[in-house]
């Protein structure tokens, strides 16, 4: 299970849309096929479009392609890029049999305003939420899942594991047991990992939370400051086909 999230993680500057709404997706695969297919894949998609050392190999960051940095300055070429993106989708397209996707979305904003004394963390929150829904599926298929999350910083890196911790010892606050959790994550811990360290589950979380969180501001009629551009509603086709009824939430 690899997570990544898509917007700022405090309750600053929840006016302004752009800030306002947090967003984690997972991404859920079977660890032989991830092995044997999507890693490898993922890899040698790279090679056919970018320049590739593997000594540095380029890691799939949502802003670096859009705006074109680092590795992704060649897609400048407009041909290079409908390459890409093609490839791109064919790839995702390739996963729906064995991967599943899961995004929580939390209006800050609204959460403050509703419960001003009893405002949880809302990473901390979203992520509870996200994974009593990823368990509800594990359970359902008797299966257990071990998770990596992107690396954001010491401090957040430790409030997470904490976070992570309670709910395996504790329980939550939807009246679930620390059991209910151990079931679904055995894992005492957490795994964390910065972004280049080219993992290639956190790639697909990290290219797909913005547009699965902007699915899910729009389909809860919520306000959002811009429309979809044409390849991200293309990729998000595409992740749709891994999201099932747990898989994409709007909380408050």
């Amino acid at each position: 299970m690899y997570i990544d999230e898509s917007g700022d993680h405090t309750y600053k500057h929840t006016d302004n849309l752009d800030t306002r709404y947090l967003g984690l997706t997972c991404i859920l695969i079977p660890k032989r096929y991830y092995l044997e297919h999507a890693q490898p894949e993922l890899e040698d998609l790279k090679r056919q479009i970018f320049r590739y050392d593997p000594d540095d190999p380029p890691i799939l960051v949502r802003s670096l392609i859009k705006h074109r940095k680092k590795w992704f300055y060649v897609l400048q070429d407009e041909e290079l890029n409908k390459r890409w993106e093609e490839g791109l989708l064919e790839y995702i397209n390739g996963l729906r049999r064995y991967a599943k996707a899961f995004t929580v979305v939390i209006d800050k904003k609204e959460h403050f305003e509703s419960y001003p004394t009893q405002t949880f963390d809302p990473y901390s929150y979203s992520l509870a939420v996200l994974l009593n829904r990823v368990r509800g599926y594990l359970v359902k298929h008797g299966e257990q899942a071990d998770i990596i999350a992107e690396a954001r910083g010491k401090v957040e890196d430790q409030q997470i594991q904490k976070a992570y911790k309670n709910l395996r010892e504790k329980g939550s606050y939807f009246g679930r047991t620390g059991e209910y959790y151990r079931k679904a994550y055995p894992a005492a811990e957490l795994v964390i990992k910065r972004k280049d360290t080219n993992i290639a589950g956190l790639q697909l979380a990290d290219i797909s939370a913005y547009g699965q969180k902007v699915q899910a501001i729009l389909e809860s009629r919520k306000p959002f400051s811009r429309t979809l551009t044409g390849f991200t509603k293309r990729l998000n086709d595409a992740v749709d086909k891994m999201v099932n009824q747990y898989g994409r939430y709007f909380l408050t």
